[in-house]
């Protein structure tokens, strides 16, 4: 469980993608790659049906070049 219980902000990867956008307007990162990302692993995310909702704060950890692997959050499918 996370030490502040702070609920996840779970999106999906196109509101995800908007988001990396509002965040960086000029982010050379497209919509394909943030989902080929997500599908390799490299980014985590669950299986909701056939969604693949993500954590915005890690999908942030991640393209910023931080990936706590002991965090039990940190899920790679």
């Amino acid at each position: 469980m996370r030490s502040n219980n702070k609920i996840p902000r779970m999106r999906t990867i196109p509101k995800a993608y908007e988001e990396v956008k509002r965040a960086d307007p000029n982010t050379s990162l497209t919509l394909r790659a943030l989902r080929r990302m997500i599908k390799s692993g490299e980014v985590p995310c669950v299986m909701v049906g056939t969604k693949r909702p993500v954590d915005l704060d890690l999908l942030f950890d991640v393209l910023s070049g931080y990936n706590d692997s002991a965090n039990p959050y940190f899920v790679t499918e």
